[in-house]
C-alpha cells in the first residue's frame, strides 16, 4: 500500500470521528435543555464527545505525516459531509436543497482535489524546513498573509466590521500557518519515529511547534470564552428568570425561560448556540 492512502485512510477516520463528536455535543444540548438538568458539561456523554473530537485530531495531525497537505486538507470535506448525514439520521434535523447541493459541491471538489494532488512529497527534515522558511517563495506569501491579515483585524476591532466574511478569512489564514506548521511538525516527528535521523534536537522543530500551538489557539477563541464563563459562573446560583423579567417592568401574563437552546423542531436552534426565548402564557389578560 502506498504511504499516501495511509494518510488518506487515517484522515478520514479522523474526520469521521470529529462529526461524531459534534453530533454527540448536539445531542447533550438538547437533551440537557428538553429535561432542564445540570448543565451539559456535567454529563459524561458530552465528555464523550469532546473525546472523540481529540482523537479525530490526532488522527489528522498523524495524517500530515504520511501524504502531503494539499491532499490531506482537503478532507476535512468528510466531517461536514458525516455530520450532516448523522444529524438528519439521528437528530433528525431537516435536510433542505441548499444542504444537498453544497454536500454534492464539496464532494466534487474534494475529489478532485484528492485525484489530482500530488501523491508523494519529499521527506519533512529540520533542514529542509530551515530552507524553505528562508526562501523567497515562503517569504513573498507569508508577507501578503501578514499585511491581509492585519487589515482585516483592523476592519474587525477598530471598525467594528463584524461581517462573516472577515471572521472566516481571518480563520482560514490563521489555518493556512497551523498546516503549515502541522506539516512541519508531524513530518519531523515521522522521521524521527522511522529512524533515519534524529530530528528533535533541532530548534526549528519546536519553532513550529510553537507557531502550531498559537495558531491553534487563536482559532479556539470560543473555548477559552466558554472556559471563563464556567469559572465565573459555576458557583452562581441559578436565577429565576420569570421574577427578574417581572422586575424589569415585563407585562404580567408572559414568562420566560432561558434555555440552552431551542425545542429541537424550531429549525434556528444551533449546535452550542445560547438564547432567551420568550413563549406567550396560557391566560391572556380580558381588555
Amino acid at each position: 500500500m502506498e504511504v499516501y492512502i495511509v494518510g488518506i485512510c487515517i484522515a478520514v477516520c479522523g474526520n469521521f470521528l470529529i462529526s461524531i463528536s459534534l453530533n454527540i455535543q448536539k445531542y447533550t444540548h438538547m437533551r440537557q435543555s428538553q429535561r432542564g438538568t445540570s448543565p451539559y458539561y456535567t454529563s459524561r456523554l458530552w465528555w464523550c464527545g469532546i473525546l472523540l473530537m481529540g482523537l479525530g485530531e490526532l488522527g489528522n495531525f498523524a495524517a500530515y505525516g504520511f501524504a502531503p497537505a494539499s491532499l490531506i486538507a482537503p478532507l476535512g470535506c468528510v466531517s461536514v459531509i458525516a455530520s450532516a448525514v448523522i444529524s438528519v439520521v439521528f437528530l433528525k434535523e431537516t435536510l433542505r436543497a441548499s444542504d444537498i447541493l453544497g454536500g454534492a459541491l464539496a464532494l466534487t471538489g474534494t475529489y478532485f482535489l484528492v485525484t489530482f494532488a500530488p501523491h508523494s512529497s519529499p521527506h519533512v527534515t529540520a533542514n529542509m524546513v530551515e530552507r524553505s522558511l528562508v526562501s523567497w517563495l515562503f517569504l513573498i506569501y507569508f508577507s501578503f498573509e501578514a499585511i491581509l491579515f492585519a487589515i482585516l483585524m483592523y476592519l474587525y476591532k477598530c471598525r467594528n466590521m463584524k461581517h462573516i466574511v472577515i471572521i472566516m478569512v481571518m480563520v482560514a489564514l490563521l489555518a493556512s500557518v497551523t498546516v503549515i506548521s502541522v506539516k512541519a511538525v508531524s513530518g519531523m516527528i515521522t522521521e524521527t519515529i522511522r529512524g533515519s535521523h534524529l530530528q528533535l534536537t533541532y530548534p526549528i522543530f519546536y519553532i513550529m511547534f510553537v507557531i502550531m500551538i498559537v495558531s491553534c489557539a487563536f482559532q479556539i477563541k470560543c473555548l477559552l470564552a466558554f472556559t471563563g464563563v464556567f469559572l465565573i459562573a459555576r458557583a452562581r446560583p441559578r436565577i429565576k428568570m420569570d421574577s427578574v423579567f417581572i422586575s424589569m417592568g415585563q407585562i404580567p401574563g408572559k414568562s420566560c425561560t432561558d434555555k440552552v437552546q431551542p425545542q429541537p423542531d424550531d429549525n434556528k436552534y444551533g449546535a452550542l448556540a445560547s438564547k432567551f426565548t420568550c413563549n406567550s402564557g396560557i391566560q391572556q389578560d380580558e381588555p
